[in-house]
């Protein structure tokens, strides 16, 4: 029994500095930026939701800039589940926390140590673009943003995939900016021999989003995980859709602040454009 329980107390002990390793770095860049956070209950889950400092300071009918962080350790080395998904750099925070606009980080379920007991590695596998997933985030968001102000939704990766998805429920969301987005999950997981995400939502297999959601998918030329042809394809299949691959951008380096890429400024319209959500 003794190097059996001095094993367990290593696993342990590992999971734990792990978890606090991850923590400072988040941390840090929130204490750093004079970021605000608190946990938001979505349904069923809780949401750790940062903003930045513009977003105390602006109007109600003014624009959110909306950050979905990407799948982050959602597995281990070896494949297997990992004890914690919360990201080691998450690339989006510190993206936010620079954005001059007003800006709200909404954290995935079980991600960035919210304590919810509803947790386990199905909600960061299987399930990570699940129906209840996209539906609690869009609860934690509606807490936090009335129904008058735009919102232009942001995601890298695996956030782009819950982007994509949530923009399909929001009305009040004009705009999506994908970095290097899951955008054909199937065609994904296929590629690369990963198992299927069976409980998950694929935004290819879902209908086209609104002509009135303008969006902007965004590539590295040199992204080995998610190639630029997905996700040319699928903006291709899109209304109101824009393409761009960067030459020097790979799936997590090289991306330069997304607002410097495209031009987001509303155009004029000549006619009412009536959003239906699903």
């Amino acid at each position: 029994m003794g190097p059996i329980k001095t094993v367990e107390k290593i696993i342990t002990l590992t999971a734990i500095l792990a978890g606090l390793v991850a923590c400072d770095r988040y941390q840090d860049i929130s204490r750093a930026a004079g970021l605000s956070e608190s946990i938001t209950l979505g349904e069923p889950y809780r949401h750790r939701i940062f903003t930045n400092p513009a977003a105390q300071e602006k109007t109600a009918s003014e624009r959110w800039h909306v950050y979905v962080e990407g799948d982050g350790r959602a597995v281990n080395s070896r494949g297997a589940p990992s004890l914690d998904p919360t990201p080691r750099t998450p690339l989006l925070l510190s993206m936010m926390a620079q954005d001059p606009r007003p800006g709200l980080y909404l954290g995935r379920p079980c991600y960035f140590h919210t304590d919810d007991p509803l947790c386990s590695p199905v909600n960061w596998t299987l399930a990570r673009y699940s129906e209840e997933t996209v539906s609690s985030m869009a609860l934690a968001l509606h807490k936090h943003v009335t129904d008058d102000a735009p919102i232009t939704l942001i995601g890298h990766s695996g956030g782009g995939t819950l982007a994509v998805l949530l923009a399909a429920r929001l009305k009040n969301v004009d705009q999506v900016v994908t970095l290097a987005g899951n955008l054909q999950v199937t065609k994904w997981t296929t590629f690369h021999h990963y198992s299927p995400l069976s409980l998950s939502l694929d935004p290819a297999r879902q209908p086209p989003l609104s002509p009135c959601t303008r969006q902007y998918h965004l590539a590295g030329a040199q992204d080995q995980e998610i190639l630029p042809d997905w996700i040319e394809e699928y903006s291709q299949t899109q209304p109101s859709s824009h393409f761009q691959q960067l030459n020097d951008a790979d799936h997590r380096t090289g991306w330069p602040l997304w607002w410097t890429l495209i031009n987001i400024e509303p155009t004029i319209k000549t006619q009412r454009c009536d959003k239906v959500t699903r």
